[in-house]
């Protein structure tokens, strides 16, 4: 291939060959000098530059022949020992950056002595991954069940883990169907006809199945049908990867029937037996859990059996309190209203006895003025009782003057008659003079006893006018004493008819605030049936757990004991009334 190779360069005849390889080729003397990149090698550096020149900033393709191999290692002192001893070709792999490379070294001899090297470069990214992926298939393999199958669903291969998971052979199972694994009633299923269908499709398929091993026994697995492609995106085959999880199914149900056993009430329900590692504490969790719980409901059942014996109590005492108050509103409501009639009375006597001040007031003020008027009455009567005398003393003179005037009348009469015929008018007149005389003296006669009759009478006026003073003095003042007591009586009524009003005012406040209480109290008494039935109904609910153990109340008795109705208010209760 080589025309007189000597190391220091590639002949023309050999370049183009080399160009044309898909091999990365280099070429270095046995000074490790690069003296020939063929196309491909150059491509690969061209597409690697920007990433190799992070690892090494002096980095340049366009540099490279004519450089030292040094430039792609950090110990180069290594590499030349390395390959001053090599006799037969080596790999080798290098890192620079992210770039992983492949390198095969052939030394090249010429006359017994080592005139350079030949290395072929590749790309190790597609070996790493290709390698990767076969390390994680063989761990997959040895972590899981795997089997194979064709598109129809035939058994192409099985892993010992599937084949000791289901109790087969691998001949037992090479050229079966599927369908051996799956129960008869899902295996003539359209469900499953679509599961395969889906499956040649490309479609990827993962779950928790429900299988059938040998014997029949179920077996869970989680599993995942993968559909493998060709280069053509056709499906070839299917494979399957599962896991066992069979134990933590019959966990899961242990936990599940445990878990319904309490949502029906069954605290005393327990998993005794030991479940899968990552499941066991919480086994153990829900065991202590319900330990705590029912020792709590059993409490929470004592509890409300006192609570429904206190709130039964609560109840009765409130109905009783309701009823009292009703009646003790009723009667309040009656004493207001009686009040307010007494009220009104004393008003009225106030009213009457300040009218009654007024008129003995009155009375009092015409007594003062009739004892004025009597004893100037009887002053009065005394002057007449002085005029009287004045007068008889008078008739008395006048009875004197008609006497002596007789006399003369006589002296006179008898005189003419001595005197004859020339006296005879005188004795005419005289007679006259007598007779009026006479007359007069009959009048005087009279009158002196009208007069003495009168003095007696008007002595007897001024006597009993004497008496009457007296009396209407002993009635003014008794006047001003019953003035002064109906006074006082109407301060008082007044006084009283003012306290009765604070009174009545004070018992409408009263009655006002019975009022509310009795509301309050029929809102407590409402309260306290419906904390009763509120605790009936914790008690029912209580009463659903089963707990174990004799409860000392029996709770239902006592939650049905009450009636729940609320007291009405009491017969007889006066109505409702607007506040005076």
């Amino acid at each position: 291939m080589f025309n007189s190779f000597n190391g220091s360069a590639v002949s023309t005849t050999v370049a183009p060959f080399l160009n044309a390889l898909r091999t990365n080729v280099m070429v270095a003397d046995k000074d490790l000098k690069i003296t020939f990149m063929n196309d491909s090698l150059t491509a690969l550096m061209r597409e690697a530059e920007a990433e190799l020149r992070k690892e090494l900033p002096h980095f340049s393709v366009a540099a490279l022949v004519g450089s030292n191999i040094d430039i792609f290692h950090k110990n180069p002192a290594h590499q030349r020992n390395m390959l001053a001893t090599l006799e037969k070709p080596h790999l080798a792999t290098i890192r620079l950056g992210k770039r992983t490379f492949d390198l095969l070294v052939t030394p090249l001899f010429k006359g017994g002595k080592r005139r350079g090297f030949v290395v072929e470069w590749a790309d190790a990214k597609e070996r790493l991954l290709n390698l990767d992926f076969t390390a994680q298939i063989a761990a997959i393999g040895r972590s899981q069940a795997v089997i194979e199958f064709t598109v129809d669903g035939t058994v192409l291969n099985a892993n010992a883990n599937f084949l000791n998971l289901l109790g087969y052979t691998l001949d037992e199972v090479r050229g079966k169907s599927h369908s051996i694994f799956v129960e008869p009633a899902f295996r003539d299923s359209q469900d499953y006809r679509d599961f395969w269908e889906r499956l040649r499709n490309g479609e990827y398929q993962a779950a928790e199945y429900k299988r059938l091993g040998k014997s029949g026994n179920e077996v869970w697995i989680q599993g995942s049908y993968n559909p493998i492609l060709d280069e053509k995106g056709k499906v070839t085959k299917v494979v399957k990867f599962a896991t066992d999880v069979t134990a933590r199914i019959e966990s899961v149900a242990q936990l599940g029937a445990a878990l319904t056993a309490l949502a029906e009430g069954d605290l005393e329900r327990r998993i005794d037996h030991a479940l899968i590692p990552e499941l066991d504490m919480l086994r153990t969790d829900f065991n202590r859990a319900l330990d705590t719980l029912q020792g709590t409901m059993r409490q929470v059942r004592q509890g409300s059996s006192a609570i429904l014996n206190g709130t039964e109590e609560i109840r009765t005492s409130s109905d009783d309190l309701s009823r009292r108050t009703e009646q003790q509103a009723a009667s309040l409501e009656e004493t207001a209203a009686a009040l307010d009639e007494i009220t009104a009375t004393v008003k009225k006597t106030s009213e009457g006895a300040a009218h009654a001040r007024q008129v003995v007031g009155t009375a009092k003020e015409s007594a003062e003025t009739s004892s004025v008027v009597v004893r100037q009455a009887v002053g009065a009567m005394h002057n007449i009782e002085r005029s009287s005398q004045q007068i008889g003393q008078i008739i008395g003179v006048i009875d004197e003057i008609a006497f002596q005037t007789n006399l003369l009348a006589l002296n006179a009469g008898v005189e003419a008659a001595r005197a004859g015929e020339a006296g005879r008018g005188f004795a005419v007149v005289a007679s006259e003079v007598r007779a009026l005389a006479q007359r007069s003296a009959e009048a005087a006669k009279e009158i002196k006893a009208l007069i003495s009759t009168s003095a007696g009478q008007v002595d007897e006026g001024v006597k009993l006018v004497g008496q009457t003073g007296v009396v209407l003095e002993q009635i003014v003042v008794q006047v001003a004493e019953v003035s002064t007591i109906v006074s006082s009586i109407a301060t008082s009524a007044q006084e009283q008819a003012t306290a009765l009003q604070e009174v009545n005012t004070a018992v409408n406040q009263m009655d006002q605030v019975t009022q509310q209480n009795a509301a309050m109290v029929e809102q407590t008494t409402a309260a306290s049936h419906t904390l009763a039935q509120e605790t009936s109904e914790l008690a029912r609910l209580v009463d659903q757990f089963r707990l174990g153990g004799d409860l000392i109340t029996n709770v239902r008795s006592l939650a049905s004991g009450g009636s729940g109705k609320r007291p009405g208010r009491a017969t007889g209760q006066a109505p409702r009334r607007k506040a005076s």
